[in-house]
């Protein structure tokens, strides 16, 4: 099998300083936030299954959530990047949302090739697997 590059670049905004996580491909960030932040991550990946998570943990109050701007992959940037994710409140319900305010899980699941993903996602017409 070929293995092929990825790269991703999430833009993070936070409301008030949440404690992130971030992790793709068995990479793994810890972050606590103050300003809109973009976290990447690039790796070699065969075909198959991949997810992007960013996890919103230790929220001590109401005032502190995250919000998933944008979704670059492999440089190229579309909202459907973004909305594909899927937000896992702990003890709500799922949701398709970028606003993470209670304590869990925004999971973008994907397939590499990358490019093969997007070209599915964004209903850009035949494509040859």
């Amino acid at each position: 099998m070929t293995a092929h590059n990825v790269r991703i670049s999430i833009l993070l905004e936070p409301v008030g300083s949440p404690d992130v996580v971030v992790s793709c491909d068995q990479q793994l960030r810890e972050l606590i936030i103050n300003e809109p932040t973009c976290v990447d991550f690039v790796y070699s990946q065969e075909q198959g299954p991949s997810k992007l998570t960013v996890q919103h943990r230790n929220r001590q109050d109401n005032t502190t959530a995250i919000i998933v701007k944008s979704v670059k992959l492999n440089g190229i940037e579309h909202i459907q990047n973004t909305y594909q994710g899927i937000y896992y409140p702990i003890g709500l319900e799922l949701r398709r949302d970028t606003y993470i305010a209670w304590e869990g899980s925004w999971i973008l699941e994907f397939t590499v090739p990358v490019y093969t993903w997007l070209h599915k996602t964004q209903g850009l017409g035949w494509i040859y697997d």
